[in-house]
């Protein structure tokens, strides 16, 4: 055996060592964007390679049980069961529907049948004035119901799901580009909207919701949203097999530390509340 051959075979151990370990995700395509760029600094820093595939939710558990990826991110609609015999799970995101109105407007709450009347054809209630609410002082001003619109956003659907009986949306909801409509909801006083995001504009009011009329009400907080009580969420969750536990710890860790939370916030989804991102990490540090 000649001299170069004995130091490939040498060189060999010591090339694999330095090759970086590789992390198979399948994330929701409502999210997967948003949490490269931290796991790719992450990764430089553990010698690790994050190889992240954007898909939906039922096709990414398939490729979970086929040992196709390491973990996913799914979404889990309200009333679904999260998938907690079968796989290690930890909340992770939501997704939320945030209805806006003029700050004149006197209206402070409003609950998911009302909206259901503004909003939606063949309801349990009919509004097309805010008197028709019995909102005083508004008399016959008509309702200008507008629904914001954004490129991979799901808040109009995240409506309909948990708005809507009947399922159609009223043919005089304006549809309105999301970069528009708190404009023009600071223009016209008897306007309310369906936004993706909470407004951080003067004169725009984002109000409380309720599952039903004469019910509490609630604003889309981060602990509102985390414990289930603003109604109009959805949930996504970190799942992964328990044999995996030891590899992925660090990764779950990752995903849950500030930076993670701060993209996803930056991109109009609500993160898990600090103190429960803080006991979750407690927790893996304890295992």
């Amino acid at each position: 055996m000649n001299l170069g051959k004995i130091l490939l075979l040498l060189l060999l151990p010591v090339l694999v060592s330095l090759e970086a370990e590789e992390i198979r995700i399948a994330a929701s395509d409502l999210l997967a964007d948003y949490i490269e760029a931290p796991l790719e600094v992450y990764g430089e820093d553990n010698d690790l390679t994050f190889t992240i595939d954007s898909i939906g939710s039922l096709p990414a558990l398939d490729r979970l049980r086929s040992d196709e990826i390491d973990l996913a991110i799914i979404a889990v609609p309200d009333g679904d069961e999260v998938p907690r015999q079968e796989f290690s799970v930890y909340p992770f995101v939501y997704d939320v529907a945030v209805i806006a109105v003029n700050e004149s407007n006197p209206i402070d709450e409003i609950s998911l049948p009302y909206l259901g009347g503004i909003f939606g054809s063949n309801e349990e209630y009919n509004f097309n004035t805010w008197g028709d609410m019995n909102l005083s002082g508004w008399g016959n001003r008509n309702i200008k119901p507008l629904a914001g619109t954004r490129e991979g956003g799901i808040a109009l659907e995240l409506f309909r799901y948990t708005v809507f009986k009947g399922g159609v949306m009223k043919p005089n909801v304006a549809m309105v580009k999301d970069s528009e409509i708190e404009d023009l909801l600071r223009s016209d006083a008897a306007s309310i909207a369906i936004l993706s995001n909470l407004s951080e504009k003067s004169q725009v009011k984002v109000l409380m919701v309720s599952e039903e009329e004469g019910a509490p009400a609630f604003g889309p907080s981060e602990d509102n949203v985390h414990y289930g009580d603003y109604p109009i969420s959805l949930a996504f969750y970190i799942v992964y097999n328990e044999r995996d536990e030891l590899k992925l710890r660090p990764v779950v860790r990752e995903l849950l530390n500030d930076d993670v939370a701060a993209s996803l916030r930056q991109n109009d989804l609500v993160p898990l509340p600090d103190a429960v991102r803080r006991k979750l990490l407690l927790d893996l540090d304890l295992k």
